[in-house]
């Protein structure tokens, strides 16, 4: 899955690595600034989601409504959420204004990564702005980018990611489209609105069907990061691994009996005539 940004004048030069030198300062004084904010594509992660849902203090529900656009590539039937622009002729982000980013703590990982994005292999990175575009390319400030990278908080957006990716380049997932749109609710809802998937989780037979300790259970009812972690097993269970998650032995006993049943009416001799 590929959760970035992109903008007009952007193209891939230069190959990074975190140690490589990175010359870049964003701030007022250029002239470009707040620019790199306009008429992009911003794919935003859970993370990212879960970290403005909270900034704004409306629930998931809420931001998936008013701020984003979900998409269903036909390649993957993985949903995913893009950030809806303003319907001005710039077609600007909703939380930028003169003075810049009004959620600039809690700002998506494609912003902090800007101008910079992953290449193909792990380690490895591009540029994705040109200095004649991205005036900040052409100040004096040099950096490492793993230092730039620290610097832009982009640590816990990685260790989410982590596990995200871990679900999404499963083979067994991109075998073939995911074209149930049930299912595709279901990754919507676990991904990307927790406060729904909490709802879920505890006013369904979720934990009647699914082992999951107490501790976790008192947990979840409160921490976002615990449900989100939760989700992805969940998402995991369903779609990878049925280790991922134990289900309780009563049910499994249960299901048991019934089948027992089921195969014991089937060899029962029939009506004759």
């Amino acid at each position: 899955m590929t959760l970035t940004s992109t903008g007009k004048g952007a193209r891939a030069r230069d190959s990074l690595t975190p140690n490589s030198p990175f010359r870049f300062r964003c701030h007022p004084g250029v002239g470009c600034f707040t620019t790199c904010c306009r008429d992009v594509n911003i794919f935003l992660t859970p993370y990212d989601i879960l970290r403005i849902k909270r900034r704004l203090n409306i629930s998931s529900e809420q931001f998936l409504s008013q701020y984003t656009v979900t998409l269903i590539p036909k390649t993957s039937g993985f949903p995913l959420v893009v950030l809806k622009m303003r319907q001005d002729k710039q077609k600007t982000c909703p939380f930028v204004g003169r003075s810049g980013c009004s959620i600039y703590e809690d700002r998506p990982w494609s912003c902090r990564m800007y101008p910079l994005d992953r290449g193909e292999q792990d380690g490895q990175f591009h540029r994705i702005a040109d200095p004649s575009v991205c005036l900040g390319l052409k100040e004096k400030e040099t950096r490492k980018v793993r230092d730039y990278f620290h610097d832009q908080g982009i640590d816990p957006y990685e260790e989410m990611e982590v596990a995200l990716r871990k679900l999404t380049s499963d083979p067994r997932l991109s075998r073939e489209m995911i074209e149930n749109q049930e299912i595709q609710e279901m990754l919507r809802m676990a991904l990307y609105d927790l406060d729904r998937f909490r709802r879920f989780v505890f006013e369904s037979r979720f934990l009647d069907i699914f082992q999951v300790d107490e501790e976790t259970v008192e947990r979840i009812r409160e921490d976002d990061f615990e449900l989100m972690k939760l989700a992805h097993r969940w998402l995991e269970f369903g779609l990878i691994s049925g280790d991922a998650f134990k289900i309780r032995e009563d049910i499994l006993t249960k299901a048991k009996r019934e089948r027992d049943r089921g195969r014991a009416a089937d060899d029962s001799p029939g009506d004759e005539r």
